[in-house]
């Protein structure tokens, strides 16, 4: 479980996320929506600890991030799987090679054990017989595969996916959305989507959260998200 309570952070004296609660549990697709501009990316970027709030707090289950020792952080981000806006793979590398990249970052494991696990991630996400290919001998929705297959190499309890859908065509945006589902409940992870996928909201969102000018406007879920009463969030679902 991710808890979030009263964040709030600024840059150069605009208040970007203003007083924002929530908490994420696991094994649950939690989205979050707003328009360009209105902090959802800040707000992810304080989740996984690539920003520090300037007042509020975020706790890990028990543990608050703000008060981890570096060694703390350390065995966090062991926990934590990360699925970049456009896949992020390393082009250098093949598609075996860039699954097991964490691994041999935050593991002792063996070269053979690495690969072994490798190839289990890659079975998960339906990609079979592509070890010794590039990334850009993939399509993108294999790239976002590969990518899925990465953030899981640790067997993480937490999934960020940023933009997880972009540049994807609809019905390939859709077997993306049900990988990620399905990968959440198996595993019991906290999983937590930045998107402007409305399709992948509706389809998958079990939480959302809308954010609008920095402030959480409304919570609820993917299947109610079309009754809401809020008038932000209904002028952002005509423009969506």
């Amino acid at each position: 479980m991710i808890k979030v309570e009263n964040l709030n952070k600024s840059f150069d004296g605009v208040q970007v996320l203003k007083d924002i609660s929530v908490t994420y549990e696991p094994g649950k697709c939690n989205m979050i929506i707003g328009a360009s501009g209105s902090g959802k990316t800040v707000l992810l970027k304080n989740l996984i600890g690539l920003m520090e709030p300037d007042s509020g707090e975020i706790s890990y289950g028990e543990h608050k991030l703000s008060e981890m020792s570096d060694k703390e952080k350390m065995k966090l981000r062991q926990n934590i799987g990360i699925l970049f806006q456009g896949s992020a793979l390393f082009d250098f590398a093949t598609v075996i090679e860039n699954v097991m990249f964490p691994m041999e970052f935050f593991t002792d494991w063996s070269a053979a054990q690495r690969k072994e696990r490798a190839q289990y991630c890659l079975e998960k996400v339906n990609v079979i017989g592509s070890d010794d290919k590039y990334p850009n001998e993939l399509s993108g929705g294999m790239q976002k595969r590969v990518g899925i297959a990465r953030a899981i190499a640790l067997n993480p309890k937490f999934l960020f996916c940023d933009e997880p859908n972009s540049g994807l065509d609809p019905y390939t945006s859709i077997l993306i959305d049900r990988l990620i589902s399905d990968i959440t409940h198996e595993y019991g992870i906290t999983t937590i989507v930045n998107t402007h996928d409305m399709g992948s909201v509706r389809g998958i969102g079990e939480q959302v959260l809308f954010i609008h000018d920095g402030r959480a406007e409304w919570t609820g879920t993917g299947s109610t998200i079309d009754s809401t009463d809020s008038i932000h969030l209904r002028e952002f679902l005509d423009h969506a």
